[in-house]
């Protein structure tokens, strides 16, 4: 028997989808369709080189864009197939086939990097998913990855999943993997939330279950935030901007950052990126450093938990080949989304750390800017001083000075005020003294 690849599969899966496609015959004039498919040869042209084109670099979010449009092209090319077959051409017919076949070559390795974040990379039935009618006719708008990672929860298995616990298909109790009082029986994997969905009780071998702290060394939490920010300087000295990621990494399964210690913290950082564009790149970056420094700082092989608030970079990580790569080092890595909201702590210490990490040349200068400003602010304290102990001109002299707006006339008037002022007292002294002298 010949088992399909992912993008043979898949390559059935629209085959299924243009005939239904073909079968609603409704009627629209001929003119109308004719229009529509003009447009969507000029438009699968375009898609076609993008999506088949080696001398075009593209990121994972322009790919998913370019494979969704690509989606939207060929259900209504299937569509006027079906009802005015007369307005398609076979020059469109034949690149028609060759888009499809490069949206399930995408397509099929955004599944390769699914199947990386599982324990044993092939227990996703793709066949078993796109069997199910509400997967296939979901397939004509929406990403195969996405459909099938929702398919993947909705049967309580998240990607990445390790049995804690395990559950008998008739008992009322969950065990361990090797419970020893089970006598044989078959024993299924089970989560936390089917364990409390069905009410069960703990087995007594449950009791003999290392401790917490044990427990936690099987499995780390990391929080990450992202940041794109204007800075007077980057790697060259040069005014600009500059993209820098924080994380926090934690022993133990922490489902939000309000569990966050410093008995679980084992380290925390900020780091700047050339990247200062495109804050999903960051982001991934970022996953890429905690798993980097996991692997080769801590020789750590089990389990690992990453939050960040960028959506799509936590649906889209491990179609990074580096990181993909890094991922095999574990036992599982699972990305999840996080609301801004509940991320606060990553995103704290990224402000606070981020003056720490600027170049030694813009550290200086800062530092310099600061002491000039200090001595500014002295030199103004003293003027100031200097200015309350001068000495004061009598109030007659002023009056005499302030009277006259022609400033010539009123500086020469000024000083015979100031000669009157002195002789008036001379005057008085000399006339004290004749007065004593009698």
């Amino acid at each position: 028997m010949h088992l399909m690849t992912d993008e043979e599969i898949l390559q059935n899966c629209y085959k299924k989808l243009a005939e239904k496609n073909a079968a609603k015959k409704h009627k629209v004039e001929l003119s109308k369709d004719k229009a529509l498919a003009s447009g969507i040869a000029s438009s699968t042209s375009l898609m076609l080189m993008r999506l088949t084109s080696t001398d075009i670099m593209l990121t994972s979010i322009e790919i998913q864009k370019y494979v969704t449009t690509s989606k939207g092209l060929y259900m209504q090319y299937s569509t006027i197939k079906g009802r005015n077959p007369s307005c398609l051409s076979p020059t469109l017919s034949q690149s028609m086939d060759k888009l499809i076949e490069a949206v399930c070559k995408h397509e099929a390795e955004m599944i390769g990097t699914l199947r990386l974040q599982e324990t044993g990379g092939d227990r996703i039935d793709i066949q078993s998913v796109f069997d199910q009618k509400k997967n296939l006719n979901r397939l004509g708008n929406t990403l195969a990855r996405t459909i099938i990672a929702d398919a993947i929860n909705d049967k309580e298995n998240p990607i990445g999943f390790i049995p804690t616990f395990y559950i008998t298909d008739t008992g009322k109790k969950f065990h361990r993997a090797d419970c020893p009082y089970c006598k044989g029986r078959h024993l299924s994997a089970a989560t936390q939330r089917m364990v409390e969905n069905q009410k069960l009780t703990p087995c007594k071998c449950l009791s003999e279950l290392p401790t917490v702290d044990d427990i936690d060394r099987t499995c780390v939490t990391a929080f990450i935030d992202e940041s794109i920010h204007p800075v007077a300087w980057n790697e060259q000295g040069h005014k600009g901007k500059a993209g820098s990621y924080s994380y926090i990494i934690c022993w133990g399964n922490l489902s939000s950052e309000s569990q966050i210690t410093d008995k679980r913290v084992i380290t925390e950082g900020v780091d700047y990126t050339g990247e200062n564009e495109h804050i999903e790149r960051i982001t991934e970056t970022a996953i890429g450093k905690v798993l980097m420094t996991l692997a080769y700082d801590y020789e750590y092989i089990g389990q690992v938990h990453i939050f960040t608030d960028n959506k799509p970079a936590a649906e889209h990580w491990g179609e990074v080949a580096k990181n993909s790569k890094l991922a095999k080092h574990f036992l599982s890595v699972k990305v999840s989304f996080i609301p801004r909201e509940k991320n606060k702590k990553a995103d704290q210490l990224g402000r606070t750390r981020m003056l720490l990490d600027m170049p030694i040349s813009a550290y200086n200068e800062a530092v310099k800017n600061k002491t000039r400003v200090k001595e500014l602010e002295k030199r103004v304290k003293q003027l100031e001083a200097e200015k309350n102990t001068d000495t004061e001109i009598p109030e007659v002299i002023v009056a005499k000075q302030v009277s006259y707006p022609d400033k010539p006339k009123a500086k020469t008037l000024f000083f015979d005020n100031i000669f009157r002022y002195i002789r008036s007292r001379f005057d008085e002294a000399l006339g004290r003294k004749a007065v004593s002298n009698l």
